[in-house]
């Protein structure tokens, strides 16, 4: 879930003591995976290996949002030979770091999906149909991606079954990162998001140090931070909850005059987790990570304390031969008013 230098080396320090459970059962291929779609309009590109949207931009522009990605030697141990983490990715099953024992039996990080080939079912020039069985995690996932016609906006709907007889507790989070050049110390951040905290001061009361976007504390009650900005020195994950039945965040590049927006119900996506970091001084990453989980810890965790925030528990229970059905939509918009932005959106 998180990348920073600290974190990984204590993450790969934890489970390289497995590199043989690790390695079971990774579907890799050795040619280009980069399935490609477009209408006329825009451009979108995913890696089968991994199933990440690894690019997406207007026809007649390069500007490319989902750059962000970490090399093979940056990733966990025990996703190391399969996808690397890179633009928006998929998380399920979990957000983060397996348990010690489910590293054992061979599961990776933010869930066996994120790490492994797609196959393709059926692809249009608009549009592709994606399957992936997850076996580590005991589900099928079918995607559809279709891109609006003549506009700058796809959508995407995802089916998670769990083909096992046991019920289990499941979480899904869009992973969705933007990177340079699209990133950088302009650009600006905007959500209808309202109460929040700091990720690494949620466990196990996330309720102790909350605030309301978009001013957040970086400690207990002192460094506050405009999380609209980027030109903060700051790195963290800003975790929210949201009031409103239809989610939104927008990130706003002035460099550019451009925009990349994603809408979706948060009845299926209460949480949204923004990520920033730094790396030696510099403006690393911006996620944009909506979904089933608020705070990035092992279910176990999870069950010791009263976790729930604002009501809202970091997880969702998913019983055996059961279907959760979830959406989004994301648009590229040549505009920079967050206001006239939301306005003109058709979100469904």
């Amino acid at each position: 879930m998180r990348y920073s230098s600290i974190l990984v080396a204590v993450i790969c320090l934890t489970i390289s003591i497995s590199p043989i459970w690790a390695r079971k059962n990774v579907k890799k291929s050795a040619t280009s995976s980069i399935v490609t779609v477009g209408n006329g309009a825009s451009q979108l590109a995913i890696d089968l290996q991994g199933g990440a949207i690894v690019d997406f931009h207007v026809t007649n522009s390069t500007v490319n949002p989902f750059t962000w990605k970490v090399t093979n030697e940056q990733m966990p141990a025990n996703n190391k030979s399969g996808a690397i983490f890179q633009g928006h990715f998929l998380c399920t099953g979990r957000w983060g770091a397996p348990t010690e024992g489910e590293m054992k039996a061979g599961v990776p990080h933010n869930g066996q999906a994120s790490r492994d080939k797609w196959k393709v079912l059926k692809k249009t020039p608009t549009s592709v149909e994606m399957y992936i069985k997850a076996p580590l995690d005991g589900i099928e996932i079918t995607r559809t991606v279709k891109l609006n016609k003549n506009e700058n906006a796809l959508r995407v709907t995802e089916t998670f079954y769990n083909y096992t007889s046991i019920g289990r507790m499941f979480n899904v989070v869009q992973h969705a990162t933007v990177g340079a050049p699209f990133l950088d110390d302009s650009l600006l951040v905007f959500t209808n998001a309202g109460k929040g905290f700091m990720q690494h001061l949620s466990y196990p009361y996330p309720n102790q140090y909350s605030y309301n976007w978009p001013m957040a504390y970086n400690s207990t009650g002192a460094d506050s931070i405009d999380l609209r900005l980027s030109d903060t020195p700051d790195s963290y994950v800003s975790t929210h909850i949201f009031k409103d039945s239809i989610g939104w965040v927008v990130a706003v590049s002035p460099t550019y005059k451009l925009s990349l927006v994603y809408a979706w119900k948060t009845s299926e996506y209460p949480w949204i987790n923004i990520w920033q970091e730094r790396v030696a001084g510099k403006l690393w990453a911006k996620g944009l990570e909506f979904g089933t989980a608020g705070i990035g810890r092992s279910y176990q965790e999870l069950f010791m304390h009263n976790t729930s925030f604002g009501s809202q528990n970091s997880f969702v229970f998913l019983d055996a031969k059961k279907k959760l059905i979830k959406s989004y939509q994301c648009w590229l918009v040549n505009e920079t008013d967050k206001t006239e932005i939301i306005k003109n959106l058709t979100i469904k």
